[in-house]
C-alpha cells in the first residue's frame, strides 16, 4: 500500500468514526451479513431484501464512503439534484451502449464459427480445442452481460428514505453494472484470442499443405 493510499485510508476511517462524514453508525457492519442489502448516506440508509443489485461484504463501509464523496462532488460540480440525476442516466447509457458492443462482438464470432468452424477444427486438436474454448469464453461473456447488465431496472425503483440514500444506491448499482460490463468484456477478448489461435492454426497447417484451403 502507498503512502498516498494509507493516508486517504486513515482519513476515511477517522471521518467515519469520529466525524461521522458518512452517516453510518458504529454497530451497522456488525448487523449486515447475508440477510439485506444496506446502503448508508447521511442523510439516511437503505435497508430491505437481499438484492443482487446491492453488495455488502467486509468492505462495504469504505465503499458507501466513496459513494458519499462521489455523490457530493457530483452535487458540487453539476450544481441541483436534477443535473445529478441526468448525468446518471448518462452514465447508465453508456454502460448499456458498451454492452451492445460486446454483443455485437460476441454475435460476429459465434456467426462465422458456424459457419468456417468445421474448417478449423479439421486443422487438428489444438485448433479444435482452442475454438471450443474460445467459444465457450464467447457465450458466458455474454450471458454476464445478460445477467448483470441488460436486465431492466427503473432508476425511480431504486429509491431509499432520503434522497441522497436514493442517489448512493444508484451509484452503487451503477458501479455493479460496469463491474459486470468489464468481466463480460474480458471474457469476449479472451474467447476472440483463443479463436484467432485457432485460426492462426489451421493457416500454418493450411501453408505446409498439411490441410486444403478450400
Amino acid at each position: 500500500m502507498t503512502k498516498q493510499a494509507a493516508q486517504r485510508a486513515a482519513e476515511r476511517k477517522r471521518d467515519v468514526t469520529d466525524e461521522g462524514a458518512c452517516g453510518l453508525p458504529p454497530d451497522v457492519g456488525d448487523r449486515v451479513g447475508g440477510g439485506g442489502g444496506t446502503v448508508a448516506g447521511q442523510g439516511g440508509m437503505v435497508t430491505g431484501q437481499p438484492d443482487d443489485y446491492e453488495r455488502v461484504g467486509p468492505s462495504w463501509r469504505n465503499d458507501a464512503c466513496d459513494l458519499c464523496e462521489e455523490y457530493r462532488f457530483l452535487l458540487q460540480v453539476l450544481g441541483s439534484e436534477a443535473e445529478v440525476w441526468k448525468s446518471l442516466q448518462q452514465q447508465f447509457g453508456i454502460v448499456t451502449q458498451r454492452t451492445q458492443m460486446v454483443f455485437g462482438v460476441g454475435a460476429l464470432a459465434i456467426s462465422v464459427a458456424g459457419f468456417s468452424g468445421h474448417r478449423l477444427a479439421a486443422a487438428g486438436p489444438f485448433s479444435g480445442l482452442t475454438l471450443m474454448a474460445g467459444l465457450v469464453c464467447i457465450l458466458a461473456g455474454l450471458f454476464v452481460a445478460l445477467y448483470g447488465v441488460v436486465r431492466v431496472r427503473w432508476m425511480s425503483s431504486l429509491r431509499g428514505d432520503t434522497v441522497e440514500a436514493s442517489f448512493l444506491r444508484l451509484l452503487a448499482v451503477r458501479n455493479r453494472k460496469t463491474r459486470y460490463f468489464l468481466w463480460s468484456l474480458k471474457l469476449v477478448i479472451v474467447g476472440l484470442v483463443l479463436y484467432v489461435a485457432a485460426l492462426g492454426w489451421f493457416l500454418f497447417r493450411a501453408s505446409l499443405g498439411l490441410v486444403p484451403l478450400v
